[in-house]
Order: C-alpha cells, then structure tokens, then sequence
C-alpha cells in the first residue's frame, strides 16, 4: 500500500511539535519551581530544552503562555478524574464526596503542577495579577468548578443540602478542598494525622455543614 509521503511528513512534524512543546513544559515547570516564576527567564527555559529562545517563540509567544499551558493541561487531568468520581456508584452525596478525594489526591499526586496552578505564592509579589491574567478563563477550570456547581443544585433540589445558593455550595466545597490539598503538599511535615484520614475528615466535616445548612433557615 503506497503511503503519501506529504502526509507522513505532516504527521512526523505535528509529532515533533506535540513533543517539543510538553519539553517546554516540562522545563519551565522545573525552573518556575526551582527559581521562582520572575527569575526563570525565556532564555533558561530554552536552554534546558536545548533549543534557542527563538525556537522556542514558535511554541509559545511569552512566559505567561508557557504558565497557562501548564495550568490548562493540570486543569484537563483534573477534570478527567472529577468526571470519573462523580459518574462513580452510590446517590449524589456519595459520588460529591467521591470528587472531593479525587481532587485531593490528584493535587497529592500532583504537587508541582498543583502549586503552579493553584498556589499564587509561587508567583513574585512584583507581579500582582500576574497569575490570574496568564491562568484565568481556561476552559477545562471552568468546566471542572461547573460541575461543582451542578452536583451542588442537585443536592440543593433534592434536600440534601440547605437552600443555599449552589454557587456559594460550590466555593464552599472548593475552598475546603483546596485547603486540604494545600496543606497536604506543601505542610504535612507538621501533621500528626494520616494523610488519608486528615482528607477524610475534612469531607466528610464540609458536607455536614452543608447538609446542616437546612437548620440556618
């Protein structure tokens, strides 16, 4: 069978491409974590992935591309997991208990990725904002805090929580979630309590508190 030549060229450069961009990634993932985002310039990154920063402007047209290409692929496997825990067995409650340990152990799993994404203390305080405007409005994060969202009114109209705004529900259950994942990456050395257990007990504290939320009105 004769295979076009063009075609197989294209492939081979697409390939190429794909493979280039997660070096990119990769190294600039080492630096920001190794020097801190201001100090890990264009010009190191494409020196560890041995390419001229030329090259590299091919790829990415500035370092702030560079962070939101990291925060969208963590946000990406994070929204994967989440849709596996919530489509898990058991009632609403038990599948949005089963996504809260899935976020906090994809961030323990995670810990570089989670801290670039997540934990604006990586970035410099001469750049205020700079996180949000390289990181906001990725699709997979709005996504990921949508279904939170959706599980949420579910429990609402069914009862199971109080009647509370669902994306109040939502920033609550997040906001729990996060400290747990927080705490577990970057302050576990001053933990007496299992990891597991620790992350068990914060869950299952958050949606109580939501599930009492009926008695708040």
């Amino acid at each position: 069978m004769h295979i076009d030549s063009t075609i197989t060229s294209a492939r081979r450069a697409r390939g190429s491409a794909i493979s280039r961009r997660a070096e990119i990634l990769s190294a600039a993932k080492r630096l920001f974590l190794a020097e801190g985002y201001e100090r890990a310039t264009i010009r190191k990154i494409s020196a560890a992935v041995g390419v001229s920063s030329a090259a590299l402007y091919l790829y990415f047209p500035d370092k702030d591309a560079i962070l939101r290409g990291i925060a969208e692929e963590t946000f990406s496997a994070l929204l994967a997991k989440l849709e596996v825990a919530r489509h898990g067995p058991g009632d609403a409650l038990a599948r949005m208990r089963a996504s809260m340990h899935a976020y906090i152990a994809f961030g323990c799993a995670h810990p570089d990725e989670y801290r670039l994404t997540f934990l604006s203390k990586m970035m410099s305080v001469s750049s205020p904002g700079r996180f949000s405007e390289a990181c906001g409005d990725i699709e997979a994060a709005d996504r990921s805090f949508g279904l939170l969202v959706q599980d949420s009114r579910v429990l609402i109209e069914a009862g199971v929580f109080g009647p509370i705004d669902p994306v109040e529900a939502a920033e609550a259950l997040w906001a729990c979630t996060h400290g747990a994942t927080a705490m577990l990456i970057d302050h576990a050395e001053h933990l007496t309590t299992d990891s597991g257990r620790l992350a068990h007990r914060v869950v299952d504290m958050t949606l109580r508190g939501l599930c009492a939320a009926q008695n708040d009105h």
